[in-house]
């Protein structure tokens, strides 16, 4: 495929989807769990009950930077560590379904590898291809088909795993060197990225189809697909060449939209989407909410005040609940709007946020 071929069927106009006229909907706040700085925090989320996923280590007495990172679920009562595969020393879950399904990837004496678990049960491991020696997950969907990628001689491969943890490799496109599969809906339609000497670029597989390239913005050279919905919306960003992100959603129906940023910002890149059409993602290092039918919220400003400031929404279910991420506003530290500030060196908390007046 040309990675250079433009079609006419753009969307311009971010107000073809999202009106202006939309009602701030407002969020009462749960306080999930605080992840110690040291460790790359990962959270993904939320499934219908409202729990998530992640990997990191705990903040407590017992904590230490840079120590061994579990995998975790956030939910109700005190968040639950995920042992992942046995004599692992290292691992993360990046998925989970309705039904308490969890994939993820252990970090083993050999090499990385795929597991699939429910969260009261052992981890099964999720092979690589034949002749591959590794293998990663990152979604499963109702029906328990998991995706991720089966690496080796021949390079990393976007997988599906059945039901029964068999892989399935999914093709690549014409010109890329490597593919990596992020997300799957109850279609069996998956998301994710192709690698090709032009850059990164976002990746659809149709159930039962040929892969297809995704538009990128215009002007852009290089983008990821994070997220699909169960209509087959995708989300992700699409980047210039400095590149300096724009979240994007690619519609079911085809065409490509910049979600834009928060007023002045110039970065912004979306994480997850909802059946309804509810964007979530980060801009300007702030939590951010493209709903259906309106433009994008800042979260930080749909909550009760507070004394911590959301910066990234990693996920949005069908009620409209969302997992958002962030840390404590000490001064210096993101305490004001649109700051820039490196949070590597500071705690991740990890926030329910329901809609008003809502239940899960």
């Amino acid at each position: 495929m040309n990675s250079h071929k433009r079609y006419p069927l753009l969307i311009p106009a971010m107000l073809l989807l999202f009106g202006a006229g939309a009602i701030a909907q407002t969020y009462r706040v749960v306080d999930l769990a605080t992840l110690a700085q040291g460790n790359a925090a990962v959270v993904h989320g939320p499934n219908t009950a409202g729990a998530g996923v992640g990997g990191g280590t705990l903040a407590g007495p017992s904590s230490s930077a840079g120590g061994q990172r579990r995998g975790i679920l956030f939910g109700a009562g005190a968040p639950r560590q995920i042992t992942g595969l046995p004599e692992s020393d290292d691992t993360t879950v990046y998925g989970l379904n309705d039904n308490g399904g969890l994939v993820g990837n252990s970090n083993t004496d050999t090499a990385l590898r795929a597991f699939t678990s429910t969260q009261s049960g052992a981890a099964r491991e999720l092979p690589p291809l034949s002749g591959d020696t590794a293998s990663a997950a990152y979604g499963i969907n109702n029906l328990g088909q998991a995706v991720g990628f089966s690496s080796g001689p021949g390079g990393q491969r976007a997988v599906m795993w059945d039901a029964n943890g068999t892989p399935i490799a999914l093709p690549g496109l014409p010109d890329s060197s490597s593919t990596r599969a992020t997300g799957i809906n109850e279609r069996g339609e998956v998301a994710g990225v192709a690698s090709t000497a032009a850059g990164h670029r976002p990746i659809l597989w149709p159930r039962g189809q040929a892969p297809r390239e995704l538009l990128l913005l215009a002007g852009h050279g290089t983008g990821e697909a994070s997220a699909i919905n169960a209509r087959g919306d995708v989300v992700g960003y699409s980047a210039n060449a400095p590149g300096a992100r724009r979240a994007t959603l690619w519609p079911g129906t085809g065409g490509v939209v910049d979600l834009g940023t928060l007023p002045g910002g110039s970065f912004s890149q979306a994480f997850g989407s909802n059946s309804a059409g509810d964007v979530v993602g980060t801009s300007e290092s702030r939590a951010v909410l493209w709903a259906r039918g309106g433009a994008i919220q800042d979260l930080n400003s749909l909550i009760p005040p507070s004394t911590f400031v959301l910066t990234k929404a990693v996920g949005i279910n069908n009620a409209g609940a969302i997992i958002a991420t962030g840390h404590d506003a000490e001064a210096g530290h993101g305490a004001g709007p649109h700051s820039h500030e490196d949070e590597h060196d500071l705690p991740v908390r990890v926030f329910l946020l329901i809609r008003s007046g809502g239940g899960l």
